[in-house]
């Protein structure tokens, strides 16, 4: 429910998390711009020196009017250099006295060598400056997203509070007598299993037919593959002549998933079914995770392999889901839409994943996801796919779509994962690609 310790604990949790990414980010970047300023006073400092060594009197008469040398823009010491060994060179053409054609050679040929270092420490310090410009901006970008999705899921007590007035008040049963086929069923012997999965299914929104059995199989300290399990959610759906207490969705144009074997059921409360969890437990189911999903996503078989990934992440990666498709507003205007936000348990480190399947799609439309991608995520790129076909060919359309840009990518695919494939690392990203 919403309002419950588990919900308020989470609320904290996710605001620490993001305190911490924000802490550490602000931390990163100050170091970076410290060690930036350290190296370009070393550059500035050398080219006073030049300037020393090539006219100490003209030097000595700056410091003392009280326009130090030290205060000179780079690019005034720079042009003033260059004039001098102009200079020099015209006093080397002009001179006759070998001796002092030899001296002037090498103060020339030890000016130049000044000059060409300190050439390549500007250029250097140009690159750095924008190498940090860039990360700083990544790194902005990134915060805001991850502020965005603090804020999609961390209610205020007012939100809360009036979520579960209206959950009381608006959805309750509107009688408290109950009907014949309820009290009927009350007494009958299988209530007890069927019961429990319809207040499972009330209470968790799930709705893949093998989550629901595993979930019935806890709550009842049996073996998910004891096969009373799945013969209660058949008596459910055959409930009596008036109809069945869940339902099968039937949504899928073709039996087989890309994932591997056939597309699971996909069940619901019927209006009834709601009806009973009402009478159950006093309170409103929350809404089917399909129903409240497939409003945002392409196609059914889109949906479903987000509801498989979700699990699967949790299952086998470790991760926690915090909120599916938040909407996060670009600095450019675009509108990105994750398909999964997960926090990874071991470290706090909240990440975006796309879910992808092997489908024909538009290339243009493609290049720019990506781009959105790697800008919301910092760089740091995950995809769950159904497939290794499919993971293949999303690493080869992330490297062209990206180019030159600097990313670490981290693919994995459903099927492979069930089968029990892992990284090197024990991990279930099976493909890892790390910026150079």
């Amino acid at each position: 429910m919403v309002g419950d310790p588990l919900a308020a604990h989470q609320s904290e949790q996710a605001n620490r998390i993001s305190d911490e990414v924000i802490r550490q980010s602000v931390e990163h970047q100050q170091t970076i711009q410290a060690n930036a300023e350290q190296r370009w006073k070393k550059a500035h400092e050398a080219l006073v020196q030049v300037v020393r060594h090539l006219d100490a009197d003209y030097f000595d008469a700056c410091q003392k009017s009280g326009h130090a040398i030290v205060d000179f823009e780079d690019a005034a010491l720079h042009m003033w250099i260059v004039a001098r060994i102009k200079s020099i060179q015209n006093r080397l053409l002009q001179a006759t006295h070998p001796d002092n054609t030899l001296v002037l050679q090498n103060n020339l040929t030890e000016a130049l060598g000044k000059i060409e270092v300190l050439q390549q420490e500007e250029k250097n310090l140009r690159r750095i400056n924008q190498e940090l410009r860039s990360n700083n901006q990544q790194l902005s970008i990134h915060l805001n997203a991850i502020q965005q999705v603090q804020r999609t899921i961390t209610p205020t007590p007012e939100t809360q509070a009036d979520s579960i007035q209206d959950s009381k008040l608006e959805d309750a049963p509107k009688t408290t007598c109950e009907p014949d086929w309820m009290q009927d069923w009350r007494s009958g012997r299988t209530f007890s299993k069927e019961s429990t999965a319809i207040i499972i299914m009330g209470e968790t929104g799930k709705c893949l037919r093998p989550t629901l059995i595993e979930l019935l199989a806890k709550k009842l300290n049996l073996t998910s593959t004891t096969s009373s399990l799945s013969e209660t959610f058949n008596r459910l759906i055959n409930f009596d002549t008036g109809g069945g207490l869940i339902e099968v969705l039937d949504v899928f144009q073709q039996s087989g998933a890309s994932t591997g074997g056939n597309h699971p059921d996909i069940l619901r409360l019927t209006d009834r079914g709601r009806l009973a969890y009402q009478y159950l437990t006093g309170n409103a189911p929350i809404e089917n995770e399909y129903e409240r999903l497939i409003r945002r996503h392409k196609s059914p078989e889109h949906t479903l392999l987000n509801i498989q990934a979700a699990e699967a992440l949790v299952e086998f990666g470790g991760y926690r889901i915090t909120e599916q498709a938040p909407e996060i507003q670009l600095p450019d205007g675009s509108l990105f839409i994750p398909d999964l936000v997960v926090v990874d348990q071991r470290n706090g480190e909240m990440i975006f994943v796309e879910v992808e399947r092997d489908a024909n799609k538009d290339r243009g439309a493609r290049v720019r996801k990506w781009k959105n991608v790697l800008n919301a995520t910092n760089g740091n790129i995950y995809v769950m796919c159904d497939n290794i076909s499919c993971e293949r060919a999303i690493q080869a359309e992330i490297n062209i779509a990206l180019g030159d840009a600097r990313f670490n990518s981290h693919l994995t695919n459903l099927n492979s994962i069930r089968k029990g494939k892992r990284s090197q690392s024990g991990g279930i990203w099976l493909s890892v690609r790390t910026a150079r």
